[in-house]
């Protein structure tokens, strides 16, 4: 795959960044922190965030551990989805503003390739759709010091990115496939600061 990674330093004590683009995808990699269980403390993930070509017509996200608390932070996303897949575990979350758009959006190629990235031990995943923007992310307690490691990791994130890209004229199907949307609803999610500070971002440095 084509690489073109920027290595850019913080703060003293605070972890590096790597950023750039792979097949032309913005990719961003970083440390970032997250309540600890008994909250006393914080519990640093290693994360990576691919940012996705294109995106859906409404307000949606699909995720896993401990990004299914922000999935419930995100109040306008009213309907709950539950694909019947093989692998498809009841901790996992899927909610939109609509079922008929996500049930159209997740085909089984989709829902594999996500399934597969949830199986990762220990892995949270989210793939959130707002703001006319998709992405795609994993935070893992894995410090993928390994290059190799890293490699496969983001390789498979990026696979999974080329399936979940729209097909031409797939957004006006899937608007057709609306059931619950009533006539005049924003069609764009808006994500409050409060959880985006939380180390979530839907936007990565330009090129």
């Amino acid at each position: 795959m084509k690489r073109k990674l920027r290595y850019q330093g913080n703060k003293l004590y605070d972890s590096p960044e790597i950023s750039g683009s792979i097949d032309s995808y913005k990719v961003k990699i970083f440390t970032s922190e997250h309540a600890a269980r008994d909250a006393r403390g914080v519990r640093k993930l290693t994360t990576i965030e691919v940012s996705l070509l294109t995106y859906l017509p409404l307000g949606a996200a699909v995720a896993s551990g401990g990004m299914v608390s922000l999935v419930d932070e995100l109040t306008q996303l009213t309907k709950e989805f539950r694909p019947q897949v093989t692998g498809w575990d009841d901790s996992y979350i899927v909610r939109s503003r609509d079922n008929g758009v996500v049930e159209a959006f997740l085909t089984p190629e989709r829902l594999a390739g996500i399934v597969d990235l949830m199986k990762i031990k220990n892995a949270w995943i989210i793939l959130i759709y707002a703001m006319e923007e998709g992405l795609l992310r994993i935070d893992t307690p894995d410090p993928l010091e390994d290059p190799k490691k890293l490699d496969a990791l983001v390789r498979q994130m990026i696979d999974v990115a080329h399936i979940l890209e729209l097909k031409k004229g797939e957004d006006k199907t899937l608007l057709r496939a609306r059931t619950q949307l009533e006539d005049g609803a924003p069609k764009v999610l808006d994500i409050d600061d409060k959880v985006l500070e939380q180390g979530l971002g839907l936007e990565l440095e330009d090129e």
